[in-house]
């Protein structure tokens, strides 16, 4: 985690939580960043170019789902217990996403999926491969879906 944790924070994202195995971020907040899409993605790039040179570990499977939109951001919870963090359909849509990596490279390592609003900020970043319109559960709407390579 001290290693993603330090990619999120040299593009100036917020760690918003650990979650078992997993970690929440985001970007834009609570200052706002007009290129915090490019931003994301410069993080997972960074995750992922810095994971593959770790020696003396066997290789960490690692998924990354990116998704550019609106949230609510903000103090939320209850008087007893507040969290800084964000809620909505982005989320939900992130986190899609990134199960989807399971689905697109199951063997894979490291698997990089962003929607159709993130991926058109990492062209010449890294290679950007179209993988049609997707079902996400819990949408109505389909999503474009891209694996950033």
């Amino acid at each position: 985690f001290e290693l993603l944790a330090t990619c999120v924070a040299e593009t100036d994202g917020t760690v918003d939580k650990f979650l078992g195995d997993g970690m929440m971020a985001f970007w834009g907040a609570p200052l706002p960043q007009p290129d915090h899409a490019l931003r994301a993605v410069r993080a997972a790039l960074l995750i992922r170019d810095r994971l593959q040179v770790i020696d003396g570990f066997p290789p960490l499977r690692l998924r990354i789902g990116i998704h550019t939109g609106p949230a609510l951001v903000g103090n939320i919870g209850s008087r007893d217990r507040l969290n800084y963090t964000l809620v909505g359909d982005t989320v939900n849509v992130t986190q899609r996403l990134e199960q989807l990596g399971k689905e697109i490279a199951p063997a894979d390592t490291i698997v990089i999926v962003a929607s159709g609003e993130t991926a058109a900020h990492a062209d010449g970043l890294c290679e950007v491969l179209p993988l049609g319109a997707r079902r996400l559960r819990g949408r109505d709407e389909s999503v474009d879906v891209f694996r950033l390579r």
